[in-house]
C-alpha cells in the first residue's frame, strides 16, 4: 500500500491566529505593568522599615510609627472558597472617650502572634500612615494584611505568571501562521519545547511569588529554574514527538480480508454526502462499506460509492478533524481517498484500518 500523502493541513482560520496573538499580547503587557509596580512596593517596604517613632502629638496618619497598647478580645478563623482568613479583634487600652478603639485586624497567617494570643492578652498595635501594620506580642511580631511587607506578592506572582503565559500564546500564533501548514506531526518537538518551558516557568514564578520568602527569592528561584525546566521540556517534547512519529508510521497497515459482517469505529470526512456528523461506525463485509451512526449497523446506512479510491494511509496530522484527536489520540490511522476531484478522509483506530482497506478493495 502506498503510504505517501497528498496535500497538507489546511491553513487555520484567521481568528485562530488573531485570538491567541491578542490574548498573548495583553498578557505580556499586563504582566509587564504588574512587574513595573514592584519597585514602588519595594520603596514602601523600605520606608516602613526605616520609619522613626512618632513624637508626641503627631497624627497616626504621618509617615512615622505609633505603638498603641491593646487588649485581645477574640481570634476568628473564617473559611473562604480559597482558604482561611485569620482575624484578630483587639481594643485599645488608652483610647479617648468616643474614639473607635476596637479593631478587627486581618492577619497574615497564624504565626507567631495569632496562634499564641488568647482573649485578655496584652498586645501592641503599630500604626503607619493611618493603618495597623504590625501586631507585637511580647518579643515577637507579626504583619497584618495592611503591612507593605506583603504588597509585592500580587504584582510579582501574577507578573511572573502572565508574561511567560503570554509568550506561550504568541509563540502558538506564530507557529500556526508560519509552521502549521507544513507540519507533519501532531506534536512537533520544535513547537513543544518553548511552550512547555514558558508554562513551567510561569507556574514556578507564580508559586515563588505567593510563597517565597521575599522579592529577591521569588526572582532568583524563577531565574535559576529556567535552565532545568528547559531541559525537562526538551525531554518531554522529544518523547511526544517520538510517540507521534511512531504513530505516523503506517507501513505496517495492509489490507486484511473481512470475514462476515463487521462494524468498526471509523468516520468519514470530506465534502461528500456520505460524510455526516455523528456517523462514527463503518459497516464492512455487507456489500459496499457504509457509514452509520448505529454501532450495530442496522439503520441509516450511507454506502461509500464505487468512485471512492484509496490513495494512501498516514497518521493524524494538524488540520484533521479535531474530534479524531480525542477519539483516537495517537492510536489512529487516516486513509486518504479520492472521490472524483474531492479528497475524502477516513479516520479509524490503527487496528481497524487494515479491515477497512480490505473491505474497500473487496468492494472494488
Amino acid at each position: 500500500m502506498d503510504t505517501t500523502t497528498s496535500g497538507g493541513p489546511r491553513t487555520p482560520e484567521r481568528w485562530r491566529l488573531l485570538l491567541p496573538a491578542w490574548i498573548g499580547l495583553l498578557c505580556v503587557l499586563a504582566g509587564a505593568v504588574l512587574l513595573a509596580l514592584v519597585p514602588g512596593t519595594v520603596d514602601d517596604v523600605d520606608a516602613y522599615a526605616a520609619a522613626p517613632a512618632c513624637r508626641a502629638g503627631q497624627p497616626r496618619s504621618a509617615g512615622c510609627t505609633t505603638a498603641v497598647p491593646a487588649t485581645v478580645r477574640a481570634t476568628e478563623n473564617v473559611s473562604t472558597g480559597r482558604g482561611v482568613r485569620y482575624w484578630l479583634t483587639a481594643a485599645e487600652r488608652d483610647a479617648a472617650p468616643g474614639a473607635d478603639a476596637v479593631h478587627r485586624i486581618h492577619m497574615v497567617g497564624t504565626k507567631p502572634v495569632y496562634s499564641a494570643v488568647r482573649p485578655g492578652d496584652e498586645v501592641t498595635l503599630v500604626y503607619w500612615r493611618g493603618e495597623i501594620r504590625t501586631v507585637r506580642f511580647g518579643a515577637v511580631t507579626q504583619e497584618t494584611k495592611a503591612s507593605p511587607s506583603e504588597d509585592w506578592r500580587f504584582p510579582v506572582a501574577f507578573g511572573l505568571l502572565l508574561v511567560p503565559f503570554g509568550l506561550v500564546l504568541l509563540h502558538a500564533a506564530w507557529w500556526y501562521r508560519y509552521r502549521y501548514p507544513s507540519a507533519t506531526h501532531m506534536a512537533p518537538m520544535r513547537f513543544m519545547v518553548w511552550p512547555l518551558t514558558f508554562t513551567l516557568v510561569a507556574v514556578t514564578g507564580f508559586t515563588a511569588g505567593l510563597v517565597g520568602s521575599g522579592i529577591g527569592n521569588a526572582f532568583t528561584v524563577t531565574a535559576f529554574a529556567v535552565v532545568p525546566l528547559f531541559a525537562l521540556s526538551a525531554v518531554c517534547a522529544w518523547w511526544l514527538q517520538r510517540r507521534s512519529t511512531r504513530a505516523a508510521d503506517t507501513s505496517d497497515i495492509v489490507p486484511v480480508a473481512v470475514e462476515g459482517v463487521r462494524c468498526v469505529s471509523a468516520s468519514v470526512h470530506g465534502d461528500v454526502p456520505y460524510s455526516v456528523a455523528g456517523f462514527g461506525t463503518l459497516v464492512l463485509g455487507d456489500g459496499r462499506p457504509a457509514a452509520t451512526p448505529d454501532p450495530t449497523g442496522r439503520v441509516a446506512r450511507r454506502p461509500l460509492p464505487g468512485t471512492l479510491t484509496v490513495r494512501g494511509v498516514r497518521g493524524l496530522r494538524p488540520g484533521d478533524p479535531e474530534a479524531w484527536y480525542s477519539a483516537y489520540k495517537y492510536d489512529a490511522a487516516v486513509i486518504e481517498c479520492r472521490d472524483g476531484d474531492r479528497t475524502v478522509l477516513i479516520g479509524a483506530p490503527r487496528e481497524e484500518a487494515g479491515l477497512i482497506l480490505g473491505a474497500l478493495a473487496r468492494a472494488d
